[in-house]
């Protein structure tokens, strides 16, 4: 007798904070979407920020497609897929080091000659120094 007055109090007030919620998540949405209309161009995610993001996102489902704005949803699962594989993704951007005796040999020829980096390995990434 008491749960059938209570299971249509406890539905409503379960209804209740859904309704709520998602007047909170389409107020953050629209609140994101301004933000992002002020910031020009790409917006570039740092790994913590992509394994947080990663971590909240894996538990909303399929519902992140409807969320996410910071970028595709094809990126966020590829995120995943990369973050399951335990694999470190190689820096695209760098290579070897090369050996101190070059870049001291490269320095000094650059000072002596005039002719800048380009000019002596136009074929190679830039040095780190």
């Amino acid at each position: 007798m008491a749960a059938k007055i209570f299971y249509p109090l406890l539905s409503l007030i379960a209804s209740a904070s859904n309704n709520e919620l998602a007047k909170y998540v389409e107020f953050l949405k629209e609140e994101n979407k301004i933000l992002r209309a002020r910031v020009p161009g790409q917006i570039h995610s740092k790994p913590d920020e992509r394994s947080r993001l990663i971590k909240l996102g894996k538990a909303l489902g399929q519902a992140i497609e409807e969320l996410i704005t910071l970028v595709a949803p094809s990126t966020f699962y590829r995120w995943c897929r990369e973050a399951d594989s335990g694999k470190k993704k190689p820096n695209p951007k760098g290579g070897q080091r090369k050996p101190r005796e070059i870049r001291e040999f490269v320095i000094e020829i650059a000072k002596t000659t005039g002719f800048g980096y380009t000019k002596l390995y136009p074929y190679y990434p830039p040095l780190r120094l």
